[in-house]
Protein backbone atom coordinates (compact mmCIF):
# COMPACT_ATOMS: atom_id res chain seq x y z
CA UNK A 1 0.00 0.00 0.00
CA UNK A 2 1.14 3.71 -0.90
CA UNK A 3 -0.39 6.33 1.27
CA UNK A 4 0.14 10.04 0.23
CA UNK A 5 -0.28 13.33 2.58
CA UNK A 6 -2.24 15.79 1.14
CA UNK A 7 -2.53 19.17 1.90
CA UNK A 8 -1.57 22.88 0.45
CA UNK A 9 -3.69 24.17 -2.32
CA UNK A 10 -5.06 22.00 -5.58
CA UNK A 11 -1.68 22.44 -7.48
CA UNK A 12 0.09 20.82 -4.70
CA UNK A 13 -2.72 18.45 -4.27
CA UNK A 14 -2.14 17.25 -8.03
CA UNK A 15 1.53 16.77 -7.50
CA UNK A 16 0.87 14.63 -4.36
CA UNK A 17 -1.42 11.95 -6.06
CA UNK A 18 0.21 12.06 -9.62
CA UNK A 19 3.35 10.59 -7.78
CA UNK A 20 2.01 8.00 -5.57
CA UNK A 21 -0.31 7.16 -8.67
CA UNK A 22 2.69 6.76 -10.51
CA UNK A 23 4.48 4.39 -8.02
CA UNK A 24 1.05 2.17 -7.55
CA UNK A 25 0.75 2.12 -11.46
CA UNK A 26 4.34 0.57 -11.70
CA UNK A 27 4.34 -1.26 -8.59
CA UNK A 28 0.86 -2.93 -9.27
CA UNK A 29 -0.46 -1.44 -5.73
CA UNK A 30 -3.24 0.41 -3.87
CA UNK A 31 -3.10 3.87 -3.67
CA UNK A 32 -4.41 5.37 -0.65
CA UNK A 33 -5.07 9.20 -0.02
CA UNK A 34 -4.55 11.08 3.74
CA UNK A 35 -6.70 13.98 4.11
CA UNK A 36 -6.17 14.05 7.83
CA UNK A 37 -4.18 17.49 7.49
CA UNK A 38 -7.32 19.06 6.07
CA UNK A 39 -9.20 19.09 9.32
CA UNK A 40 -7.90 22.29 10.87
CA UNK A 41 -6.03 23.57 7.20
CA UNK A 42 -7.91 26.78 6.56
CA UNK A 43 -5.97 27.94 3.61
CA UNK A 44 -7.23 27.65 0.56
CA UNK A 45 -10.29 25.61 -0.39
CA UNK A 46 -9.63 22.52 1.32
CA UNK A 47 -9.34 18.65 0.06
CA UNK A 48 -10.13 19.28 -3.86
CA UNK A 49 -9.57 15.71 -5.23
CA UNK A 50 -12.65 15.12 -5.37
CA UNK A 51 -13.77 16.84 -7.93
CA UNK A 52 -11.97 14.50 -10.01
CA UNK A 53 -12.09 11.22 -11.76
CA UNK A 54 -9.53 10.23 -9.85
CA UNK A 55 -8.59 6.73 -8.58
CA UNK A 56 -9.75 7.69 -4.92
CA UNK A 57 -9.39 5.59 -2.13
CA UNK A 58 -9.22 7.63 1.75
CA UNK A 59 -6.77 5.77 3.95
CA UNK A 60 -8.36 5.65 7.49
CA UNK A 61 -7.05 6.37 10.53
CA UNK A 62 -5.49 2.43 11.57
CA UNK A 63 -3.56 2.69 7.96
CA UNK A 64 -2.15 6.04 8.57
CA UNK A 65 -1.10 5.07 12.23
CA UNK A 66 1.01 2.26 10.88
CA UNK A 67 3.39 4.53 9.84
CA UNK A 68 3.61 6.70 12.90
CA UNK A 69 4.38 4.29 15.67
CA UNK A 70 6.46 6.26 18.12
CA UNK A 71 8.51 3.80 20.08
CA UNK A 72 12.39 3.70 18.30
CA UNK A 73 13.19 -0.14 18.57
CA UNK A 74 9.60 -0.89 17.43
CA UNK A 75 9.51 1.07 14.87
CA UNK A 76 13.32 0.08 13.42
CA UNK A 77 11.57 -3.38 13.76
CA UNK A 78 8.59 -2.88 11.48
CA UNK A 79 11.08 -1.06 8.72
CA UNK A 80 13.32 -4.21 8.97
CA UNK A 81 10.28 -6.85 8.21
CA UNK A 82 10.91 -8.34 11.69
CA UNK A 83 7.57 -7.52 13.13
CA UNK A 84 4.68 -6.37 11.79
CA UNK A 85 4.71 -4.24 8.46
CA UNK A 86 7.54 -3.42 6.95
CA UNK A 87 7.44 0.09 5.68
CA UNK A 88 8.76 3.59 4.87
CA UNK A 89 7.54 6.95 6.39
CA UNK A 90 9.07 9.01 3.17
CA UNK A 91 9.68 12.49 3.80
CA UNK A 92 10.85 15.22 1.17
CA UNK A 93 13.72 16.91 2.24
CA UNK A 94 13.25 20.68 2.15
CA UNK A 95 16.79 20.76 0.09
CA UNK A 96 15.73 17.96 -2.74
CA UNK A 97 12.23 19.73 -3.87
CA UNK A 98 11.57 19.61 -7.50
CA UNK A 99 14.33 17.29 -7.38
CA UNK A 100 13.72 13.82 -9.21
CA UNK A 101 14.16 10.98 -6.42
CA UNK A 102 14.00 7.67 -8.05
CA UNK A 103 14.32 5.89 -4.93
CA UNK A 104 10.67 6.55 -4.11
CA UNK A 105 9.86 3.40 -7.02
CA UNK A 106 11.64 0.98 -4.83
CA UNK A 107 9.27 0.88 -2.00
CA UNK A 108 5.77 -1.05 -1.30
CA UNK A 109 3.88 0.05 2.57
CA UNK A 110 5.32 3.83 1.64
CA UNK A 111 3.83 6.72 3.56
CA UNK A 112 4.67 10.09 1.30
CA UNK A 113 5.06 13.21 2.68
CA UNK A 114 6.32 16.13 0.58
CA UNK A 115 5.32 18.24 -2.83
CA UNK A 116 6.88 16.18 -5.07
CA UNK A 117 7.04 19.32 -7.98
CA UNK A 118 8.85 17.14 -10.53
CA UNK A 119 7.07 15.44 -13.81
CA UNK A 120 9.99 13.11 -13.85
CA UNK A 121 7.67 10.90 -11.34
CA UNK A 122 4.71 11.18 -13.55
CA UNK A 123 5.52 11.61 -16.86
CA UNK A 124 5.66 7.66 -18.24
CA UNK A 125 1.53 7.92 -17.50
CA UNK A 126 0.70 11.19 -18.77
CA UNK A 127 -2.28 9.54 -20.68
CA UNK A 128 -3.70 8.52 -16.84
CA UNK A 129 -2.86 11.73 -15.45
CA UNK A 130 -4.58 13.64 -17.94
CA UNK A 131 -7.58 11.52 -17.85
CA UNK A 132 -7.78 11.59 -14.14
CA UNK A 133 -7.78 14.78 -14.01
CA UNK A 134 -10.79 15.96 -15.61
CA UNK A 135 -13.47 17.35 -13.85
CA UNK A 136 -16.71 15.13 -12.59
CA UNK A 137 -19.03 17.53 -13.48
CA UNK A 138 -19.43 20.02 -16.77
CA UNK A 139 -18.42 23.71 -16.10
CA UNK A 140 -21.11 25.91 -15.97
CA UNK A 141 -22.95 27.95 -18.36
CA UNK A 142 -21.37 30.77 -17.39
CA UNK A 143 -18.50 30.11 -18.16
CA UNK A 144 -18.91 28.15 -21.53
CA UNK A 145 -18.88 31.54 -23.51
CA UNK A 146 -15.42 31.43 -22.29
CA UNK A 147 -14.60 27.81 -23.41
CA UNK A 148 -15.77 28.69 -26.71
CA UNK A 149 -13.79 31.63 -27.30
CA UNK A 150 -10.38 30.27 -25.99
CA UNK A 151 -11.58 27.01 -28.44
CA UNK A 152 -11.94 29.03 -31.58
CA UNK A 153 -8.98 31.67 -31.18
CA UNK A 154 -5.21 31.41 -30.56
CA UNK A 155 -5.85 31.76 -26.96
CA UNK A 156 -2.97 32.27 -24.75
CA UNK A 157 -3.53 32.06 -20.76
CA UNK A 158 -1.91 34.27 -18.26
CA UNK A 159 -2.06 33.76 -14.80
CA UNK A 160 -0.88 35.82 -12.02
CA UNK A 161 -0.85 35.28 -8.68
CA UNK A 162 -1.25 37.90 -6.10
CA UNK A 163 -3.20 37.27 -2.81
CA UNK A 164 -0.95 35.11 -0.18
CA UNK A 165 2.01 35.58 -2.18
CA UNK A 166 2.22 39.74 -1.74
CA UNK A 167 3.04 38.89 2.11
CA UNK A 168 5.85 36.11 0.37
CA UNK A 169 7.18 38.70 -1.36
CA UNK A 170 6.63 36.09 -4.17
CA UNK A 171 4.76 37.52 -6.59
CA UNK A 172 5.92 38.28 -10.31
CA UNK A 173 6.90 41.94 -11.86
CA UNK A 174 5.47 42.87 -14.41
CA UNK A 175 8.62 42.94 -16.66
CA UNK A 176 8.28 38.66 -16.95
CA UNK A 177 4.78 39.22 -18.45
CA UNK A 178 5.96 41.89 -20.49
CA UNK A 179 9.02 39.75 -21.92
CA UNK A 180 6.17 36.43 -21.78
CA UNK A 181 3.83 38.50 -24.38
CA UNK A 182 6.52 39.36 -26.69
CA UNK A 183 7.80 35.85 -27.08
CA UNK A 184 4.30 35.04 -27.81
CA UNK A 185 3.85 38.21 -30.16
CA UNK A 186 7.03 36.85 -32.28
CA UNK A 187 5.76 32.92 -32.82
CA UNK A 188 1.57 33.42 -32.77
CA UNK A 189 -0.10 34.94 -35.10
CA UNK A 190 -3.64 37.60 -33.74
CA UNK A 191 -3.26 36.34 -30.20
CA UNK A 192 -6.18 36.44 -27.75
CA UNK A 193 -5.23 36.71 -24.16
CA UNK A 194 -6.92 35.64 -21.44
CA UNK A 195 -6.23 36.69 -17.62
CA UNK A 196 -6.73 34.31 -14.65
CA UNK A 197 -6.19 35.53 -11.49
CA UNK A 198 -6.71 35.91 -7.66
CA UNK A 199 -7.09 40.20 -8.16
CA UNK A 200 -8.70 41.10 -11.12
CA UNK A 201 -8.93 44.32 -10.41
CA UNK A 202 -5.49 44.89 -10.04
CA UNK A 203 -4.84 43.37 -13.38
CA UNK A 204 -7.23 45.62 -15.00
CA UNK A 205 -5.48 48.58 -13.82
CA UNK A 206 -1.92 47.44 -14.64
CA UNK A 207 -1.88 45.50 -17.49
CA UNK A 208 -2.73 48.40 -20.09
CA UNK A 209 0.25 47.11 -22.34
CA UNK A 210 -2.22 44.29 -23.34
CA UNK A 211 -4.19 44.53 -26.42
CA UNK A 212 -8.35 43.87 -25.51
CA UNK A 213 -7.23 40.90 -22.55
CA UNK A 214 -9.86 38.88 -21.68
CA UNK A 215 -10.51 38.77 -18.11
CA UNK A 216 -11.52 35.87 -16.99
CA UNK A 217 -13.90 37.04 -13.67
CA UNK A 218 -17.18 34.82 -13.34
CA UNK A 219 -15.76 31.29 -12.93
CA UNK A 220 -17.45 29.90 -9.86
CA UNK A 221 -14.05 28.40 -8.41
CA UNK A 222 -10.79 27.60 -9.65
CA UNK A 223 -11.79 23.98 -10.89
CA UNK A 224 -12.97 26.27 -13.32
CA UNK A 225 -10.17 28.47 -13.97
CA UNK A 226 -8.27 25.14 -14.43
CA UNK A 227 -10.45 23.56 -16.90
CA UNK A 228 -10.36 26.88 -18.71
CA UNK A 229 -7.00 27.24 -18.97
CA UNK A 230 -5.95 24.02 -19.54
CA UNK A 231 -7.44 24.39 -22.87
CA UNK A 232 -6.21 27.65 -24.55
CA UNK A 233 -3.53 26.92 -27.08
CA UNK A 234 -0.69 28.21 -25.08
CA UNK A 235 0.05 29.41 -21.40
CA UNK A 236 2.03 31.82 -19.85
CA UNK A 237 2.06 30.81 -15.90
CA UNK A 238 2.79 32.27 -12.60
CA UNK A 239 5.28 30.95 -10.18
CA UNK A 240 2.96 28.90 -9.13
CA UNK A 241 1.46 24.87 -8.83
CA UNK A 242 -2.03 26.04 -10.40
CA UNK A 243 -1.07 27.37 -13.44
CA UNK A 244 2.34 24.53 -13.76
CA UNK A 245 -0.83 22.31 -13.46
CA UNK A 246 -2.94 24.35 -16.40
CA UNK A 247 0.15 24.04 -18.17
CA UNK A 248 1.21 20.55 -18.11
CA UNK A 249 -2.54 19.46 -18.88
CA UNK A 250 -2.77 21.12 -21.73
CA UNK A 251 -2.63 18.94 -24.60
CA UNK A 252 -2.01 21.00 -27.98
CA UNK A 253 0.89 19.51 -29.14
CA UNK A 254 2.37 22.47 -30.56
CA UNK A 255 1.73 24.49 -27.21
CA UNK A 256 4.11 27.22 -26.05
CA UNK A 257 4.64 27.65 -22.47
CA UNK A 258 6.49 30.56 -20.49
CA UNK A 259 7.30 29.97 -16.94
CA UNK A 260 9.69 31.99 -14.87
CA UNK A 261 13.46 31.21 -14.68
CA UNK A 262 13.41 32.03 -11.25
CA UNK A 263 11.07 30.64 -9.56
CA UNK A 264 11.19 32.05 -5.85
CA UNK A 265 13.96 34.91 -5.05
CA UNK A 266 14.91 33.06 -1.68
CA UNK A 267 15.00 29.73 -2.62
CA UNK A 268 17.74 28.92 -4.98
CA UNK A 269 17.53 25.87 -6.73
CA UNK A 270 13.79 25.84 -6.88
CA UNK A 271 13.10 25.04 -10.20
CA UNK A 272 9.86 22.63 -11.27
CA UNK A 273 10.02 23.57 -14.92
CA UNK A 274 9.88 21.18 -17.43
CA UNK A 275 12.43 21.02 -19.70
CA UNK A 276 10.50 21.77 -22.83
CA UNK A 277 8.82 25.02 -21.41
CA UNK A 278 10.44 28.19 -22.14
CA UNK A 279 12.01 30.44 -18.76
CA UNK A 280 12.53 33.77 -18.88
Amino acid sequence: MIITRLIGGLGNQLFQYAIGRAITHKNSDILKLDITGFKNYKLHNGYRLNAFNIDEKIADISEIKRFGVKNRVLRKLIRMGIFGYKKTFYVEKPENETKFDPKVFLYQNLYLSGYWQNEKYFSDIRDIIVKEFTLKKSISENIAKYMKLIKNSSSVSIHIRRGDYLNADASLGIEYYKKALEYIRERINNPSFFIFSDDISWCKENLNFIINPIFIESTTSELEDLELMKNVKHNIIANSSFSWWAAWLNENEEKIVIAPKVWFKNRAGFDPVPEAWIKL
